[in-house]
């Protein structure tokens, strides 16, 4: 791919969004046809380990989702906010999308940078939602970085903890769907809006 063919890409926020709701039906996927399996679940009575490992690729998906998507936000609106270089044998290396946070998988700084919590995108009305879903993201970073992919965290220091104003059932059940949902929502709206 020549630099201008991959600046093109890099710089296509519909490309960002497209991949970014692919993410989420990947994770549906695995949610659909493992985690919810009738023969899975009996079987997860007895193998906890199995149930977390799916359920961890699943969170996993979705916070690479919405990675994408909040990046998709970042370049639509920011397109100056996303950093690249030429490298020294002349390739187009990209730095980051959003400054430090777009380098860091750190979903809710990369949110606050795309501007999710602003009044132009606000998912939802009440505070007690963006509460949670600043408490979600902050654990899709950990699945994102490490938690689907490692079996502890590069440091001890890494590990996210809920307080208990979420209840865990919110994050670790299936109403985690709720939090996220408008999230995707949006980005499929934001994708509507660039293909007309």
């Amino acid at each position: 791919m020549t630099n201008e063919e991959y600046l093109d890409k890099l710089l296509d926020s519909k490309l960002w969004f497209r991949n970014a709701l692919q993410q989420k039906k990947i994770g549906d996927q695995i949610l659909d046809k493992c985690i919810m399996n009738k023969d899975f679940l009996n079987k997860a009575k007895y193998n906890y380990t199995e149930y977390t490992s799916f359920w961890s690729n699943v969170h996993y998906h979705y916070g690479i989702g919405i990675e994408n998507g909040l990046k998709g936000l970042i370049i639509h609106d920011a397109p100056d906010k996303v950093h690249y270089e030429l490298s020294p044998i002349g390739d187009l290396l990209l730095k980051n999308i959003g400054g430090k946070s777009g380098k860091s998988h750190d979903l809710l700084s990369i949110a606050e940078n795309a501007g999710l919590f602003s009044q132009k995108y606000k998912p939802f009305k009440y505070q007690q939602d963006l509460k949670t879903l600043r408490i979600v993201l902050q654990h899709l970073s950990d699945m994102v970085i490490w938690g689907a992919r490692y079996p502890v965290p590069n440091c001890s220091n890494k590990y996210f903890k809920f307080d208990n104003s979420v209840p865990l059932i919110l994050v670790y059940g299936f109403h985690i769907l709720d939090v996220i949902e408008p999230v995707f929502n949006l980005f499929e709206k934001e994708l509507l809006k660039l293909n007309k």
